[in-house]
């Protein structure tokens, strides 16, 4: 009787694959502890941290379907590993809330309206007022905005409009970009007093990616709201062309390293970022609470440095790939909401609302006594 082959040809054609994708899935859990500044290779590692996973899952149940134990079981001690970056990846099971925060919480909102525009095209009235009313349907008591658009009056005066939708007569503007009679910036809306305020500028970036903070006095007890918004890829249009054409398999060598250096310029430069934000949540006095726009992964050096002593809302309550970004580019989790531990995270939500670029993000908190 003829010997049966213990593999096939197309296990000997996976198999070196498998083994590639598997390093990769290794690399890309060191991306949280390793900075770009002096490993920037790895930080692309971390960036393709969710595909590779993926991948990596494919082929466990190949080998499980081919009854290859063995390569099955490494591939999941592999996962193991990184246990810590898969959970800040992905979730299971989780909390959204209800339409009614708990008793004695605070419920906390942080959405990068994109300038109340659609995709970059010119100021859209009906568009604005669907974001204002997605705002209003998840009624939170403070929002962090990015991207946060105004004119000084006028149907666009969304500060008049926030104030009145929320019933939340306390904010704190500072604009980024601004002429006589509108602005771009950062804002933080609150139906709590706000006692303290203040804004960091980043050494390196785009002046439009900085964080300001606001002190709020929640029924006798203080905390400390930070709304950052870190260094962004700046893609242009011709990059996100080239990005589509990416997904039909279709390449060209140039745009490619156009797009690799972008990258990597943005690893570098929230790198830095990072260094003056940890500085400043050292020094604070006050429970805290950081949200807004990363514009990197759960994986990321930027996520993980900020996040990995904090209580991350995602890790805490939320559930699947927790994706918040809308638009051309792989759709990935960029936004987020993190406290410090003094604060207890109760649930967590995130609202599909296809009108901005990045979708709102919600955590109901609770200050412990």
């Amino acid at each position: 009787m003829a010997k049966t082959k213990k593999y096939s040809f197309l296990d000997k054609l996976i198999l070196p694959v498998a083994v590639v994708v598997a390093i990769f899935l290794l690399l890309g859990t060191l991306a949280g502890s390793m900075d770009p500044r002096k490993h920037a290779i790895i930080a692309f590692f971390g960036l393709a941290y969710p595909f590779v996973l993926v991948i990596n899952i494919i082929f466990i149940a190949w080998w499980l379907i081919s009854k290859k134990w063995i390569f099955a079981l490494v591939t999941i001690v592999v996962i193991a590993i990184g246990f810590k970056t898969l959970k800040a990846t992905f979730a299971i099971g989780g909390d959204e809330g209800g339409a009614e925060k708990p008793e004695n919480s605070v419920r906390m909102m942080t959405y990068n309206v994109h300038n109340f525009k659609l995709y970059g095209g010119d100021n859209d009235e009906q568009v604005k007022e669907k974001m204002l009313q997605v705002v209003k349907d998840q009624n939170p008591d403070v929002v962090c905005f990015q991207e946060f658009y105004t004119r000084y009056k006028g149907n666009f005066d969304t500060i008049d409009s926030l104030k009145a939708l929320l019933n939340a007569k306390y904010y704190y503007f500072v604009p980024t970009n601004k002429n006589d009679y509108e602005a771009i910036g950062l804002a933080i809306f609150s139906r709590y007093p706000i006692k303290d305020k203040g804004e960091i500028h980043f050494n390196e970036g785009y002046p439009g990616n900085m964080c300001i903070y606001a002190d709020l006095n929640v029924k006798g007890k203080a905390l400390r709201i930070y709304n950052v918004h870190f260094q962004s890829i700046s893609f242009e249009k011709q990059d996100y062309e080239y990005l589509d054409k990416v997904k039909k398999m279709d390449t060209e060598l140039q745009p490619s390293k156009r797009i690799l250096r972008m990258l990597k310029s943005a690893f570098l430069k929230r790198s830095s970022q990072v260094d003056m934000m940890k500085k400043e949540m050292a020094s604070c006095k006050l429970p805290y609470l950081i949200a807004g726009d990363f514009n990197d992964t759960p994986a990321s050096y930027v996520v993980t440095q900020i996040t990995d002593s904090l209580n991350n809302s995602f890790i805490k309550k939320g559930s699947g790939f927790g994706k918040t970004y809308n638009g051309k580019f792989p759709n990935f989790q960029i936004d987020y909401i993190a406290t410090s531990k003094d604060i207890e995270v109760l649930n967590y939500k995130i609202t599909e609302a296809r009108l901005s670029d990045h979708f709102p993000v919600r955590s109901d908190i609770k200050l412990k006594p």
